[in-house]
């Protein structure tokens, strides 16, 4: 309980109430669990003074003398502590929500659970203080001083700290789910484990920051700077990193799955085993990044530089590689199936012993052996050129025969002709059609096995005898040979030279 006459003289005013501390200045005045809701403070010297539990809702005590002093417990609610000075003060669970705390001093200040709901804490000094599990949802507190500052578990959800230092703050396990952080000084902050969805990181300097097994999806990192920062395992799915600088950091085990990385500096990054399935990394820069085991699938790597980039055993089934650049990079045991490239994408001194044509290390090139100079560059864009064509149960080569002439007609920019036929077994038969480079391969695979289904739907209807019909499946199935296939389909693909004496 409050002394009264320490309360009786404080509510007579500031002026009597500071003149009394001069004189008595040693004594420390004792307002625990005081009724001082909506008085005129502003300036008052409360040094020390015991305000635990005690009522401030609504005071104006902006320019007051708060330091050392124990506010626990205490109800600062729409209280006006502007310029206030509150260093070194006990505010553990003081309710402060609402509460305008504009360029005040709280350096050092215990305020571990504290209620800062939609508090003003613009350009408020925090340094080294303890935000230990506060509350700080929807506060404003731009531009503020948190270096060094404990907000472990701290809820800074909705939170504007547009312009903020935390320099060496630790914020492992805090919300900060949609919070403005933009042009934020993170560098060599601690933010594990912190939830961060959504959060606007762009511009901010996170160099030196530790963001293990955070979660940022959706998060907007454009432009900002995580140099040799700590990203193993953190979760980057639809992050925005266009034009971040993000070298010498450590992502490994993430998740940049559809993150764009557009224009980003990945110099010496390590990105073994992220998953970057869809993620855009148009022009994007991997100059000596380890992405070893790296899920690439579908990812647009066009125009990007991977230069002496560990590839080792990455997935880049399905990835755009378009004018590319895998000059001395590690290729051995990388997937490329279905990759898009073209011959403008440079594979010069390649080092790779092997590839793989499909996934689950299925399909080795070579089957025996290692690449020889030149050979896995030639195979690459050759590949990509080519059009696959799987059929099971044999072929009806006179429908195939019509359909890809229908198709070369539809198509005569495609250059399409006949590259080789293999037999796979199982009674499977690939065919491959080469193209030119710049043709829709997607789209005119779709259409030629449609066109191909069709007319062989319609070749058997119109077949009325079924000795005929007999012969023609025999003939589909019997023509082991590959040259006499060949033979046969020139006779259907050329029926004016198979007429000739």
């Amino acid at each position: 309980m409050a002394n009264t006459a320490h309360l009786r003289l404080i509510k007579r005013g500031v002026k009597h109430w500071n003149a009394w501390r001069k004189e008595k200045f040693s004594e420390q005045p004792d307002l625990s669990g005081a009724d001082l809701s909506g008085l005129d403070l502003k300036g008052a010297n409360l040094i020390s003074a015991d305000l635990n539990h005690a009522n401030l809702t609504g005071a104006n005590v902006s320019g007051a003398y708060l330091s050392l002093a124990n506010l626990s417990h205490a109800y600062l609610s729409e209280a006006k502590l502007t310029g206030a000075n509150l260093g070194k003060a006990n505010l553990e669970c003081v309710d402060l929500s609402f509460a305008n705390l504009d360029q005040a001093i709280l350096i050092e200040t215990r305020l571990n659970k504290a209620l800062l709901v939609e508090a003003n804490l613009t350009q408020t000094i925090l340094n080294f203080a303890d935000l230990n599990r506060a509350n700080l949802s929807r506060a404003y507190i731009r531009k503020a001083f948190l270096i060094q500052a404990n907000l472990i578990e701290a809820n800074l959800s909705d939170a504007n700290l547009k312009g903020a230092n935390l320099n060496r703050a630790l914020l492992s396990e805090a919300d900060l789910a949609r919070a403005d952080l933009s042009n934020v000084n993170l560098s060599k902050a601690d933010l594990s484990f912190a939830r961060m969805i959504e959060v606007d990181l762009h511009g901010a300097n996170l160099n030196g920051i530790i963001l293990i097994e955070a979660n940022l999806r959706g998060a907007n990192l454009q432009g900002s700077t995580l140099k040799k920062g700590q990203l193993s395992r953190a979760n980057l799915g639809g992050v925005d990193l266009s034009h971040a600088d993000i070298k010498s950091s450590n992502l490994s085990d993430s998740d940049l799955i559809n993150a764009n990385l557009s224009k980003a500096l990945l110099v010496d990054t390590n990105l073994s085993s992220a998953q970057m399935v869809g993620a855009n990394c148009h022009k994007a820069s991997f100059l000596h990044a380890n992405l070893n085991k790296a899920n690439l699938s579908e990812t647009n790597l066009t125009s990007a530089d991977l230069r002496e980039a560990d590839l080792r055993g990455a997935d880049l089934s399905r990835s755009q590689l378009q004018a590319a650049n895998l000059s001395m990079t590690n290729l051995t045991a990388a997937c490329f199936e279905d990759t898009h490239l073209t011959r403008a994408t440079k594979f010069d001194r390649t080092i790779c012993e092997h590839i793989y044509f499909k996934k689950h290390e299925q399909d080795r090139q070579p089957s025996h052996g290692k690449f020889l100079a030149g050979e896995l560059a030639e195979l690459l864009w050759t590949s990509t050129e080519t059009i696959n064509l799987n059929f099971h149960n044999g072929v009806n080569w006179t429908a195939f025969a019509n359909s890809l002439k229908r198709i070369q007609s539809t198509y005569p920019q495609a250059q399409m002709g006949i590259q080789c036929i293999e037999h796979k077994g199982n009674g499977v038969i690939l065919v491959k059609v080469h193209t030119a480079p710049t043709v829709d391969q997607e789209k005119v695979h779709k259409e030629l096995m449609l066109a191909y289904v069709n007319t062989r739907r319609q070749l058997n209807q119109k077949e009325r005898d079924k000795t005929v019909g007999k012969v023609s499946t025999q003939e589909s199935l019997q023509l082991q040979n590959p040259q006499d296939i060949i033979n046969h389909l020139f006779d259907l693909l050329n029926p004016a030279f198979s007429s000739l004496p």
